[in-house]
Formats: C-alpha cells, structure tokens, sequence
C-alpha cells in the first residue's frame, strides 16, 4: 500500500525508497511509479533511486533535475532519512522544488525499549531544516495495533512482538512532511548594487531629482518661530565697562595678597602676615663659575690632544692643533701674515 500523489504534466519526480525482498512493497512502488509516469505524460519524466544507495555514495544525483521528490512513500516507511539523503535530494530538486516525506515518528522524545525509531515529529522537523529545507510541515496519524505487530515481526525481529504492542500502541505515529527547496539553487550567486554616483550633469538636469535633507529650517516660514537676535538681549548696563569700583569686595577689605617668588615672610606656606608690610624677597646667589684652565686642564675623554676632528663640541681646545700631553700649545710665527709662499 502506497500513497497516492497528484502530478502534473511535464513534471520531472524522483522517486527515493528501499526497494526490500517484500513483494507487497516492490509491487506497490511499482504501481506508484506507474501512476506518475502516466500523469507527467511524454514530456515528464520519473526516476527511481535506493536510498540504501545514496546513503553509502554508490549513487550520485544530479543537481537541479526534479520538481517534485517522493521520499519513503511505501509502507512500513521504516526508513529514517539521515542528513546525506536530505542533502542529496535537495541538491536534486530544482528551485522551489518540492518534497514530500514519510516516515516513523515517535510521540515524544521518551523512547520505547527495543525500538529502533527515536525521532519525533519534532526532530524530524528540525533535520529538515537543517538540510536547508523551508516551509516545512509535517501530519502525524498513529500506527495501528495490526501495523505495528506487522513491523515487530517481520521487520524489526523482535521476540516479545505482542508485549511490544501493548506498550508501543498510540505511540509510534506515520509523519507525513512537505518541504519546499528556496527558489535560487546551491551555489547560485548574485551581483549586489551598491548605486552609481550621480554625473554631474545629470545633476544638474530639469529631469534631476534633488537628494533629501536631513533638516532644513525654513525662516520665511509662519510654521517656524522667529529666531532671536542676540544683540537685542543685552541691555546698556551689559555693555557698559566695568570699573575698579565696582570690581571690589562687598565688605571693603583689600583684596588677599598673592605670595610671591622666593617669599620669606611666611605668606606661601599659610601663616597669616601683616598686609601693611611688604614682602621682601630674597634673591638666591649667584653661581660663580671657576674659569677653565685651558693650558692644565685634564681630559675626560682622552681625545683633546688628538686634533679637532676627535674633539667634543664642548672641548675648550677647538681650534688648535694636535700637541702632546703635557706641553703647551705655541703657535710660532705671526698671524698677521700666511706660512705660505708662492
């Protein structure tokens, strides 16, 4: 037993399900497949393909050929699509392509012991989206007491089948979803505008539109208030120059004196002094320098008797010619005439 779907002429549909030993479930993939090839017409087309097969990579589907997938659509729809399969059948699906899923669910995320399905409705939701589905819905009806005594023997194997249907009974639902590919296809990509700068010449055309302004305050408008004039809101005593009278303390006393450099009378470190008598500075002494003995004078540095060109900038023998240490510097002859004689 299959379940049925409406196609339209010209459609492309993928038929994705495990084709098992069971000839109730050959036989009725088979009538699906049937169906659908005489619904699409000539110009349409339907393909099958083993999910077993998609699973381990030994089939690859081509990119963006279907319109519609039909995952799993025989029962006991015991197959649960991993994100290889979604991803593979979604690859396939051409732009806004649809696919319509079945498969068992769980009601809630407790599990039932022995029991190979653990995703709910919920999750299964959820692993659609995941491989990139939108518009996702799902109807869930529950699994008969015949149906599931069917599926504990000849297809999970279990010992205890009747037990196992007493306690699964109301809890292992057939989801039926729908999902839809977005319309642009993997990898598709788009050029983004960013606008093009306005020539200047169009700019300045009748046919110009003129760019908004953030704000703009309108004068000649009555909407408006009347912007003050600032001379207006000084009156003649604001202008008037103050004078040395007016600037003195309410109470009359002198204004405090400042302390000033070198103060000795006790006023820069707080004490209270007498205004009447006047400051009296000390000026600090001067620092006599000692001359520099040019002739005795002992080098730091080692490079005063070598020349100018291993003298320091400070060196007071700048200027004179190399010499030993020790010895005078003599310079012979006079300086009024040159040592050289053409």
């Amino acid at each position: 037993m299959t379940y049925s779907y409406t196609a339209k002429p010209g459609q492309a549909i993928l038929l994705v399900a495990r084709a098992s030993g069971d000839a109730s479930n050959v036989d009725a993939l088979q009538q699906l497949r049937d169906s659908l090839v005489a619904q699409v017409g000539s110009s349409g087309k339907v393909d099958f393909e083993q999910v077993d097969r998609i699973e381990e990579g030994a089939a690859t589907l081509a990119s963006a050929q279907y319109d519609v997938a039909i995952a799993n659509p025989a029962i006991p729809h015991t197959v649960e699509h991993s994100s290889k399969v979604l991803g593979q059948v979604l690859l396939a699906l051409k732009p806004s392509g649809t696919l319509v899923l079945y498969e068992l669910v769980l009601d809630a995320a407790n599990g039932v012991e022995g029991l190979p399905i653990t995703r709910t409705q919920e999750d299964l939701e959820q692993q659609l989206k995941f491989a990139g589905f939108i518009d996702t819905r799902t109807e869930v009806q529950p699994v008969s007491e015949p149906g599931l005594l069917e599926l504990a023997k000849n297809h999970w194997k279990l010992s205890t089948a009747k037990d196992f249907v007493a306690l699964a009974a109301g809890r292992v639902l057939t989801a039926t979803a729908s999902a839809a590919k977005p319309a642009y296809n993997v990898g598709a990509a788009a050029a983004l505008s960013f606008g093009k700068k306005v020539k200047a010449k169009e700019a300045t055309s009748s046919n110009a539109i003129a760019p908004k302004k953030a704000w703009m305050l309108n004068v000649d408008s009555d909407d408006e208030a009347e912007i003050e004039d600032q001379d207006e809101l000084l009156e003649e005593e604001d202008l008037a120059k103050p004078d040395a009278a007016s600037l003195a303390r309410p109470d009359g006393a002198a204004p405090k004196r400042k302390a000033c450099k070198n103060c000795t009378c006790g006023l820069a470190e707080g004490n209270m002094v007498d205004d009447s008598e006047a400051c009296k500075p000390t000026e600090k002494p001067k620092r006599l320098t000692k001359p520099v003995d040019v002739v005795n004078v002992k080098s730091a540095c080692g490079n005063c008797s070598l020349g100018d060109a291993f003298r320091c900038s400070s060196c007071p023998y700048l200027g004179q010619p190399s010499f030993k240490p020790g010895e005078k510097v003599v310079l012979g002859g006079s300086m009024l005439f040159d040592d050289f004689m053409p």
